[in-house]
């Protein structure tokens, strides 16, 4: 019993396990054949899930994506291997993009992820850092690259011949445009005494925009001079390109200023606003005619100055 005192406690259980026999280094069990390692459990940093391997740069990987087996015994038949096997991707390898956002483009591989999964590839052009699965790339002079570049050539084929029929058509159609579309020249309805409203706010700085007043004078075509309602006041070389016809109350009088009916006298009988038009009574005829209202104003002067 003094002797299990004088042990320590560390090494108290080796104590007495030596009393049935055991040695150190020898195995524990009926059959005692080996030592038993305990399992050492490693910290994984990252976010790497179970199967997760890291990377690992400095390795090949061959078309599926696979790390290309290493031969331990002898370094050189390791390289040796990896040059004879066209179906590895090593660092630095310029291949083609066959598919995807960046299909025709070249790139060199600078790093391999996902183990082997995915290619980091430096655009040739741009000098870009792309990531690219390895499913989507071919070597250069391969048969995967001039399926890719026959594809592409094809594409940009149809695509010019379609921007040029595309092209052909809409030249075709504004021809055909101007061709059916009559030329419209500039109408000249100005007449003395009718009533106006000027619609532009250049005139006067806006001061008189949406006045109204009568055209005393055209003097030239196109152009007139305008007595101001309200104001009277008299404003000079007047476009009609800023103004518009004013019209009166339901009987009052009006002029047909162009047209079929261009020159009639008469009153107003009823309009519609909405499809634009109006009913005009011939003062000598007392015929209903139908006209646009952009086509008649209000006339102010004496019905005899214009032959009525």
């Amino acid at each position: 019993m003094d002797d299990y005192t004088d042990v320590p406690v560390d090494e108290f259980a080796a104590a007495l396990l030596s009393g049935y026999g055991w040695k150190e280094g020898a195995g524990i069990g009926r059959n005692r054949k080996e030592d038993v390692k305990v399992p050492e459990v490693k910290k994984k940093i990252g976010r790497g899930g179970l199967g997760f391997i890291e990377e690992i740069p400095e390795k090949q990987i061959d078309t599926n994506g696979n790390a290309a087996s290493e031969n331990p015994a002898n370094g050189n038949e390791k390289t040796e291997s990896r040059t004879e096997n066209k179906g590895l991707f090593p660092v630095g390898k310029e291949l083609r993009i066959v598919n995807g956002r960046k299909i025709g483009m070249k790139g060199k591989i600078v790093n391999v992820k996902s183990g082997g999964d995915l290619l980091v590839l430096r655009l040739s052009r741009s000098n870009e850092k792309v990531e690219v699965p390895s499913r989507d790339v071919a070597e250069l002079g391969s048969a995967d690259e001039e399926k890719c570049l026959k594809k592409l050539k094809e594409l940009e084929i149809k695509e010019r011949v379609g921007n040029k029929d595309h092209k052909d058509r809409n030249l075709s159609r504004k021809r055909d445009e101007q061709e059916e579309k009559p030329r419209k020249e500039k109408i000249s309805w100005l007449r003395n005494h009718i009533r106006v409203r000027i619609i532009s706010k250049k005139l006067k700085g806006g001061r008189l925009y949406l006045k109204k007043g009568v055209v005393v004078d055209v003097v030239g075509p196109g152009i007139c001079d305008i007595s101001v309602d309200e104001s009277r006041e008299l404003v000079q070389g007047v476009d009609q390109e800023l103004l518009e016809t004013a019209l009166p109350k339901r009987g009052g009088p009006v002029l047909v200023l162009y047209g079929r009916y261009k020159g009639v006298y008469g009153s107003l009988v009823e309009r519609d606003s909405e499809k634009e038009t109006c009913v005009v009574r011939d003062e000598d005829t007392h015929e209903l005619l139908n006209v646009r209202l952009e086509q008649i104003a209000e006339y102010t002067g004496d019905p005899s100055d214009i032959g009525y």
